[in-house]
């Protein structure tokens, strides 16, 4: 069961990663160190289930991040089931409290028929400014519990000139933390309510028929309202059986071949702010992420944010996936 991932200077998470995915099932972790300044190789290379790889003169994160990561999937993951988060991402789904391990999982989902499994990406947090977010060590989950619950999430069909180059999954999931603090969605009674009554979050992201119809509708009618936001995608494919010749569009948040989702729906813990406003200001400076790294520089500019709590009335605590109420179908 490998796991395939991409890390730049992640040695204060890489251990409760490896933890987590050990778990799981993952007996076999394929990483591409992108340069790293921090200690993880040295710490990586002590791992016995590792395969570090590194960029060849003149990539970049940036640019390229998809062909690496395809790369290691065509040549070491072909025709098989294969787990692919990022390091600050932990991926839960039905069963795994009782044990139910990734071989498990894959029989299941061949079972259904299915190629993959969509997650909503849940930013997780703590009761304190984001600002001040800093993991000491330990279990990611100990100390950033938080999340917004499903009432703060939608399902909404991708814009159609998205899926003819990137068709799974039909629809991806909106809203959480960062997009209710950082980029406030303006919904009219209206729209809300279409999206209540429409777009509830524990739907399939991969709809056929009447329902795959009824998303487009949908979609027509908050045309308007969906251009005019900054969306932030929380839909990632982090399970799936790779495909020869297929692409992620940039992470791993939607494939260029149509493949067949399971009807269910899992979660990936996501914990982008585990290292405070320090993370933040690296990543913006490094400017390898999409347009040199915008979306860091815009968070960091809304300082009055930063230095509060993202706590509000909506927030779940993660206990367990009986805790992740209609995320987890």
């Amino acid at each position: 069961m490998p796991c395939v991932v991409l890390a730049h200077n992640e040695l204060l998470i890489f251990p409760d990663f490896l933890r987590h995915y050990r778990e799981i099932g993952v007996d076999r972790f394929l990483i591409v160190d992108d340069r790293s300044t921090d200690g993880s190789v040295e710490f990586l290379q002590n791992q016995v289930d590792v395969t570090i790889f590194a960029p060849i003169e003149g990539s970049t994160y940036q640019k390229d991040k998809r062909f690496w990561r395809a790369e290691l999937l065509d040549t070491y993951c072909s025709c098989k089931w294969v787990v692919v988060p990022d390091v600050d991402e932990h991926f839960v789904y039905k069963g795994i409290d009782e044990g139910r391990d990734l071989f498990a999982l894959a029989r299941a989902l061949e079972d259904e028929g299915a190629e993959a499994l969509h997650a909503v990406m849940l930013d997780m947090y703590c009761d304190m400014p984001l600002q001040d977010h800093q993991f000491r060590g330990g279990r990611l989950i100990d100390e950033f519990p938080m999340f917004d619950g499903p009432d703060y999430y939608f399902r909404i069909a991708a814009p159609p000139r998205f899926r003819k180059k990137y068709p799974t999954p039909f629809a991806f999931a909106i809203g959480g933390m960062r997009q209710r603090l950082f980029e406030p969605l303006s919904v009219t009674s209206f729209n809300y309510l279409i999206l209540q009554k429409f777009c509830d979050v524990s739907g399939q992201f991969s709809p056929i028929g009447l329902h795959k119809l009824l998303a487009g509708v949908v979609r027509l009618i908050l045309g308007r309202f969906l251009k005019s936001a900054k969306i932030y995608n929380c839909s990632k494919i982090p399970f799936l059986k790779w495909e020869n010749g297929n692409f992620f569009y940039g992470g791993a948040h939607a494939l260029s071949k149509k493949i067949v989702l399971s009807r269910n729906n899992a979660v990936i813990l996501h914990f982008k702010f585990a290292s405070g406003v320090d993370g933040l200001n690296y990543v913006a400076q490094r400017g390898q992420h999409a347009d040199g790294s915008e979306l860091y520089k815009r968070l960091l500019r809304q300082t009055e944010l930063l230095s509060a709590s993202p706590v509000f009335e909506g927030s779940k605590n993660y206990t367990d996936g009986t805790s992740l109420g209609r995320f987890l179908t």
